[in-house]
């Protein structure tokens, strides 16, 4: 937060100002959504700060990173030891507004993947606020805010108005997806889909008179976990980054020189694929998100 220090003065015409036995200070920030796009009406109070100086200067003590409409409001106590008058006065028109962090800040701010550093890209610009005086929420309407673009859980009021909360919960998100990502081949295995699969191509080898393979589905390597978490970081798609690969209706199988094992592989899901398949089932097109995601992430230059 910046420091702000405020002084109260009393100023009188045609005689010196009374000394001042003391200022009782009240400090009142709000940040009220309603003029920023997309914010969904979003309020944040900063707690009201309420404190005594025996002097006329005062240096607000934040104890929260926040933005938006700030107002002081000053009593002052004035006269001699005989007795004490006050007055109150309140500021007009003061704001708090954002600034974005620079890539050097980012960088110092912790270590992120190149992939990671391109997603923010994509996902914000690089941006906690546009314009300064509103938190960058997204374009979707659905709440998430800044770097980032935090969305799911709804973001804290930290993570609205701080960019080092917003790029800190990005990367928890990032790890999350990974761990998804990374467990999604051992997921698919034990899946009914993926096991009757293999029974069929079996039982096709059987009708052929061979020998029935044992058939592993492979981990996936770390380009495929890469993109298989950004994919995860836009959300829980219907359709994941990649699938089992298929020959037809049927499961395609590297079979090995013993003749008694095969290898089945995943295939990327491209563009094209989740478009044909979003239009099978009749899925709106305005909850689709960008097919090609991936791709576009990976367009972004880094820093």
């Amino acid at each position: 937060m910046p420091t702000i220090r405020v002084m109260a003065e009393l100023q009188t015409v045609g005689a010196a100002a009374p000394p001042i036995a003391r200022c009782d200070w009240t400090v009142i920030l709000t940040f009220n959504g309603g003029n920023c796009k997309h914010s969904r009406n979003r309020r944040i109070d900063h707690p009201v700060i309420n404190a005594r100086t025996s002097g006329n200067i005062f240096t607000i003590p934040f104890t929260q990173v926040r933005g938006g409409d700030l107002t002081v409001e000053v009593t002052i106590g004035f006269g001699d030891w005989m007795g004490t008058s006050v007055v109150t006065e309140r500021s007009r028109g003061l704001k708090i507004v954002g600034t974005n962090p620079t890539t050097a800040a980012l960088s110092r701010e912790a270590i992120m993947k190149d992939c990671f550093k391109r997603l923010m890209r994509h996902e914000s610009g690089l941006r906690q606020f546009n314009p300064a005086a509103c938190p960058y929420f997204s374009q979707d309407n659905k709440g998430g805010v800044g770097l980032c673009q935090v969305t799911v859980p709804a973001p804290t009021d930290d993570q609205v108005w701080s960019w080092k909360e917003n790029l800190k919960r990005g990367l928890e998100i990032w790890r999350d997806k990974e761990t998804e990502a990374r467990g999604y081949p051992g997921r698919m295995r034990k899946r009914k889909l993926f096991t009757d699969l293999v029974a069929d191509y079996n039982q096709e080898r059987v009708k052929a008179s061979l020998a029935p393979l044992t058939i592993r589905l492979p981990d996936f390597t770390p380009d495929q976990v890469e993109r298989a978490t950004i994919r995860l970081f836009n959300g829980a798609p219907e359709v994941y980054e990649y699938q089992v690969r298929m020959n037809g209706n049927k499961l395609f199988v590297n079979v090995d020189a013993t003749g008694t094992t095969g290898t089945a592989e995943w295939e990327q899901v491209t563009a094209a694929m989740r478009t044909a398949i979003y239009d099978n089932v009749g899925k709106d097109k305005d909850k689709r998100g960008d097919p090609d995601y991936v791709e576009n992430v990976y367009r972004k230059p880094s820093f």
